[in-house]
C-alpha cells in the first residue's frame, strides 16, 4: 500500500481488499476525530489485479498540525505502507 500525506488530505492506495483499508483507519481516526479535523471518506476501488485495488481519499476539515502529520506518518510507517508526503 502507499500513503499519500498532505495538509488537508490522506490518500491511502493499493490495497488488496477493503479489510486492509479498514485496518489503516481503525488505527488514524482516533487522531483525525480527536484532532476536529471533521474528516470526509470518498472509497474507491476494484480488486482487479493492475487496477490499482482499493483506495480511500480522506478530506480533512482543517490542516494537519505537524505533530499529527509525523504520529500519523509513524503510524503507517509501522504497519509496512510506503508513505509520500505532499506538499
Amino acid at each position: 500500500m502507499i500513503a499519500r500525506l498532505g495538509k488537508n488530505t490522506l490518500v491511502i492506495q493499493e490495497a488488496y481488499s477493503h479489510w486492509d483499508i479498514q485496518d489503516v483507519l481503525n488505527d488514524i481516526n482516533p487522531i483525525l476525530v480527536s484532532g476536529g479535523y471533521q474528516p470526509a471518506y470518498f472509497f474507491n476501488g476494484t480488486p482487479v489485479i493492475g487496477q490499482g485495488g482499493f483506495s480511500v481519499i480522506i478530506k480533512l476539515g482543517k490542516e494537519l498540525s505537524e505533530s499529527d502529520m509525523r504520529l500519523i506518518r509513524r503510524l503507517l510507517s509501522i504497519r509496512g505502507i510506503k508513505v509520500v508526503e505532499e506538499v
